[in-house]
């Protein structure tokens, strides 16, 4: 993305891969850093009792609505805390990334499910992966691969992407603002 130029980012959301916190916030300080929230509620159902997932899970749906940012990391700051006697290591895991989890807050409450996964990007790899299970298992080359990467995309862009996301469209001045808050601010103090 640096290669091609890309200097200022509003927000990223990523899978919380080991080091990607720190790798962004290193070459995009000024953006927030969403990690992802379906994700979240995966690993949730991976590391507890099945019980203890659920009760985790419906209070975590609950402040997916917080009113503000500071609001939502507090709750999920006390909803961990609840947890973190039986889950010691995994809920101090959790809080130390709270903020990340919650970055989607600071957005309009009808953009929030377009910023808090990464299920888009999984989406388009999955089609990928299917070209890849119907040409044999591999692709012949790093050339081939790209073509069809290409023609995949451009398939999106003429069929579902064709038009913007509705609710995006609606928000894109409240969104500018927000980006040239971040950034005038963020350069006059500098």
């Amino acid at each position: 993305m640096i290669n091609r130029g890309l200097k200022r980012v509003l927000v990223v959301v990523s899978d919380d891969f080991p080091g990607i916190i720190e790798t962004v916030k290193a070459v995009y300080p000024y953006a927030d850093h969403q990690l992802c929230f379906v994700h979240l509620q995966r690993n949730i159902r991976k590391y507890m009792t099945k019980a203890d997932a659920a009760e985790f899970n419906k209070e975590l749906d609950k402040i997916k609505f917080a009113s503000s940012f500071d609001e939502a990391v507090q709750k999920f700051y006390d909803l961990c805390s609840k947890f973190k006697s039986k889950y010691s290591r995994y809920m101090n895991i959790l809080m130390e990334k709270a903020e990340h989890y919650m970055a989607f807050i600071k957005y309009p409450e009808s953009l929030r499910k377009h910023v808090y996964t990464t299920n888009s990007v999984e989406s388009i790899n999955s089609l990928v992966e299917k070209i890849r299970i119907r040409s044999g298992g591999y692709f012949n080359s790093v050339e081939v691969l790209e073509i069809n990467i290409y023609l995949q995309r451009e398939n999106l862009r003429r069929t579902k992407w064709k038009k913007a996301v509705p609710m995006i469209n609606a928000h894109i001045y409240e969104i500018q603002q927000i980006f040239q808050l971040r950034y005038f601010n963020q350069t006059q103090n500098s």
